[in-house]
């Protein structure tokens, strides 16, 4: 059988807005649902991308609220649970939890204030003390597994990796060597992102240095795109009646809070611009349903890469139920490689 190179991410988090939902349906639920998934159809390598700035926050509450404390050690327990299982861990930071507020009665978060939600719009000292921060709390839960874990892999908050030149010391700092932030033909330019990767290199996995959008053939990084599929608006159109029939029958994501509420800018600030207008949409689980699989498999039929994003507290039963047919398909028709260590240049 031909093989496939495939890449399955995750966002490991919770909602980054008005309210942050609880971490048992936000993180806990589904990514149990996603293991056994995994586990049935034989899927190893997965990468799952921790909040830090997150668990950071959590774990200093953890010492005064008992509700803290059981968030963090369940949150523990999976992240352990998930290295057993082989698949990867590594840090993913939003600095706008630096802002977040808690509330006891809920035992959620609010982070309503998002003027820190781009790496960039925080100090270099911060950005220092997150980096370090966010190593030493992945090594306190991964080190007791496997004390030889290579914690060398990253993805921006948002996407939002540019300027790298906030990132590159620390990256070298850390050992950090590959990244997977850019999202392959598209740009957002609002109040909380900021990221523009239309003049992405032609290939899917790439070497670097300065610029993550620079191919350099002896860099020291290696870029590992997240992959994009255009859909015709006839497919769109489709899409946007199965939603709201989900929608109406109760058929909505397992997690429960509420996102990012950004205004869309222009790059110059001048006029309003969204994301990219083109009908790229990035490959993901959670956008995954019966309209799109048809095209999805189509994609994997006319393409040796494909790498899926995607946020566990944003999946629904029928994501669920998509993405098993899909995992279906691809043990039925192609030999894998799932271990991005493992992908050609």
């Amino acid at each position: 059988m031909r093989n496939k190179d495939i890449l399955f991410t995750f966002d490991y988090e919770l909602f980054l807005g008005e309210r942050s939902g609880s971490v048992q349906k936000c993180m806990i639920e589904p990514t149990e649902k996603l293991i056994a998934l995994f586990e049935k159809y034989n899927i190893r390598n997965a990468i799952f991308f921790v909040d830090t700035t997150y668990l950071i926050r959590l774990k200093e509450l953890a010492k005064s609220n008992s509700s803290a404390l059981a968030d963090y050690t369940a949150i523990t327990l999976q992240l352990q649970k998930l290295i057993r299982h082989h698949h990867y861990v590594f840090p993913h930071i939003h600095p706008h939890w630096l802002d977040a507020t808690y509330d006891a009665s809920s035992n959620q978060w609010k982070l309503s204030d998002i003027s820190k939600y781009r790496f960039h719009s925080i100090s270099n000292d911060e950005r220092e003390n997150l980096f370090s921060k966010s190593f030493d709390i992945l090594k306190e839960i991964i080190y007791p597994i496997n004390f030889h874990y290579a914690i060398d892999g990253y993805r921006a908050g948002g996407w939002c990796i540019q300027p790298f030149a906030d990132f590159y010391p620390k990256f070298k700092k850390h050992e950090i060597r590959f990244d997977f932030s850019v999202l392959r033909g598209l740009k957002n330019f609002s109040s909380a992102q900021y990221f523009d990767f239309e003049k992405v290199p032609l290939k899917n996995i790439y070497r670097f240095e300065n610029d993550v959008l620079v191919e350099e053939k002896y860099g020291s990084l290696t870029q590992i795109s997240i992959s994009t599929i255009p859909f015709s608006k006839t497919t769109e159109l489709l899409n946007k009646f199965l939603l709201k029939f989900l929608w109406k029958t109760g058929n909505r994501s397992i997690g429960d809070g509420s996102g990012v509420m950004a205004n869309k800018i222009s790059e110059n600030r001048n006029v309003e611009q969204s994301v990219s207008e083109t009908n790229l949409e990035m490959v993901s689980v959670e956008l995954l349903n019966a309209i799109k699989l048809p095209h999805y498999k189509n994609y994997l039929e006319q393409n040796k890469y494909m790498h899926f994003i995607s946020h566990p507290k944003m999946l629904s039963n029928h994501n669920f139920k998509s993405f098993e047919k899909f995992l279906k398909f691809v043990r039925t028709n192609f030999d894998l490689t799932t271990d991005f260590r493992e992908m050609k240049e």
